[in-house]
């Protein structure tokens, strides 16, 4: 029987346009920070915490939800939605499964870096130009083509 994880991960912006990336220290590729998402925390908190843990930088969510419009209802709430779920094949055999739920975020003004060493070979600010050349999976590529555009349709 297959298992499945469910994980967050935050394509994060800055004021110029840039998006952060990491070396992934265990994968030895580069990918937007995120990771696992914690016993009965929220999807969205564990993209922020995660971007956070990894790079030392801020971010807020961008991804807006549906808006239907809950209101001042006591008991439910809206919830960021991801800007895309992905089903990762960890292992290539679909027996360990990540459910990724990939956000667009936003730097606070400071984006000073601080890289996390037990999880990062590297960090930093590319052009999403620059992506394209990283060593990467190609469906990350894809994804952050997709969310500069999302990026470019709000500026």
């Amino acid at each position: 029987m297959p298992t499945n994880h469910f994980t967050a991960t935050g394509i994060v912006f800055n004021p110029c346009g840039e998006i952060l990336m990491i070396k992934h220290k265990k994968l030895g590729v580069w990918l937007p920070p995120g990771g696992h998402v914690d016993d009965n925390e929220l999807p969205h908190d564990a993209a922020l915490r995660e971007i956070f843990e990894e790079t030392g930088v801020c971010a807020n969510i961008i991804s807006a939800s549906a808006g239907v419009g809950i209101g001042d209802d006591k008991h439910c709430k809206e919830l960021p939605q991801p800007f895309v779920i992905l089903l990762e094949d960890i292992e290539k055999t679909w027996q360990h499964n990540h459910i990724d739920l990939v956000y667009i975020c936003r730097a606070e003004s400071d984006i000073t870096l601080a890289p996390c060493e037990a999880e990062t070979d590297g960090i930093g600010w590319f052009c999403p130009h620059h992506i394209d050349k990283m060593d990467t999976f190609e469906n990350v590529r894809k994804t952050i083509n997709k969310a500069v555009k999302f990026w470019e349709e709000l500026s």
